[in-house]
């Protein structure tokens, strides 16, 4: 009996939507530290919560980049300063840039959380 074939949804992503999932991440990765450097500044719980979601929608995107382009993933900007909300935001928007449709699964759910933080955190 013939095995069912697999299904690699990573592979059906197209290369701009691996771009704008590169772009996002590096907007994240500069939210994300600049929230974790506030949080334990200040030590107060919205801003532990602020850094505590961006990482974790930067860890969803890592793992929506197809594996030909996560080396780009390593090209990190300097975070000091920066607006998490604001950066965060932007990824939000870079998102709109590209069809759903060419993403990988499990794009809608870090457009969400994006959305919700954003909206949480204004």
């Amino acid at each position: 009996m013939a095995q069912p074939k697999e299904i690699d949804h990573m592979s059906d992503t197209t290369p701009d939507a691996a771009r704008v999932l590169v772009h996002m991440h590096q907007l994240l990765w500069q939210a994300g530290t600049e929230a974790d450097r506030r949080a334990h500044q200040s030590r107060d719980l919205d801003t532990v919560a602020l850094a505590s979601n961006l990482t974790y929608a930067r860890d969803q995107v890592f793992h929506l980049v197809p594996e030909p382009y996560r080396d780009a993933l390593l090209d990190r900007p300097g975070a000091a300063g920066a607006d998490p909300v604001e950066l965060a935001r932007r990824a939000e928007e870079l998102s709109r840039t590209a069809p759903v449709h060419h993403f990988p699964p499990g794009i809608v759910s870090v457009v969400d959380l994006l959305i919700e933080t954003v909206g949480e955190f204004s």
